[in-house]
């Protein structure tokens, strides 16, 4: 069939290169050939779905303009909700992954706040709840991201309290925690962090309070006012407040 010895060297070398050519797009080049494809079957998938709304909502095929527009629009969203929900949930306010002892540092930061509003209410003889009603017991790691944001709280409202002399703290309690649960993903949507905190002052000092923690940032919600009058002509009260800081679950995007 072949001439000479050469052009049976040529094919059989022709041979060994198709074979090497084969085994490369089947053993390295096809399984990324496949993810490009995946990916691309998804972004086909996404560009539809956007069509087919926009087709739902206007009853007009997307120009190229229109698809523009709502890449910039949907952008703006995202950046305003990104702002939202820093102010209400600041990542500030979160135990450094760094931190391989959050239990700890969680101790170390209440005790640094029960000391500092000891020594600023001894002069005024208010007696402040011990540990500020968290105990003084190790918390568990998974536990103390939501008691910082309880803490606080708390250190909000005593500090702004503690600016009138007249204040008799009763309890102060951090609350149960309530996760709720996005309905499709069944998956924590946000959390809030209620603290219970009871004590006797008057009408003033208690609109201050209301006023402060209405500015206050990361934002803090009061959920209960209960007030109680013994007279009618005295203006000492006594107060219960339920105030829930919150924390929301945010994009797992491996920053």
């Amino acid at each position: 069939m072949f001439k000479t010895a050469r052009e049976k060297v040529i094919v059989k070398q022709g041979i060994v290169v198709l074979a090497v050519i084969a085994g490369l797009y089947f053993f390295v080049l096809s399984p990324f050939l496949k993810e490009g494809s995946s990916i691309l079957d998804e972004e086909l998938e996404r560009k539809t779905l956007e069509i087919k709304k926009y087709i739902s909502r206007t009853g007009i095929l997307p120009s190229k303009e229109d698809f523009e527009k709502l890449r910039n629009e949907k952008t703006g969203v995202e950046s305003r909700l990104e702002e939202l929900i820093d102010f209400i949930d600041p990542q500030k306010t979160r135990v450094s992954e760094a931190s391989s002892e959050a239990g700890l540092y969680f101790i170390e930061r209440l005790h640094s706040s029960v000391k500092k509003f000891s020594e600023s209410s001894s002069s005024g003889g208010v007696k402040i709840p011990e540990n500020l009603g968290f105990g003084d017991g190790l918390p568990r790691e998974d536990k103390v991201d939501s008691l910082l944001r309880q803490l606080e709280t708390v250190e909000l409202a005593v500090e702004m309290l503690l600016k009138n002399d007249e204040v008799e703290f009763s309890a102060i309690k951090p609350l149960k925690v309530i996760n709720y649960i996005e309905p499709l993903s069944k998956e924590v949507f946000y959390t809030e962090l209620p603290v219970q905190i009871s004590l006797k002052t008057n009408t003033g000092a208690l609109i201050k309070l209301l006023l402060g923690l209405k500015n206050a940032t990361p934002m803090v919600s009061v959920k209960e006012v209960h007030v109680r009058s013994d007279k009618a002509s005295s203006d000492q009260i006594e107060v219960s407040l339920v105030l829930s800081a919150f924390k929301i679950a945010r994009a797992k995007n491996d920053n």
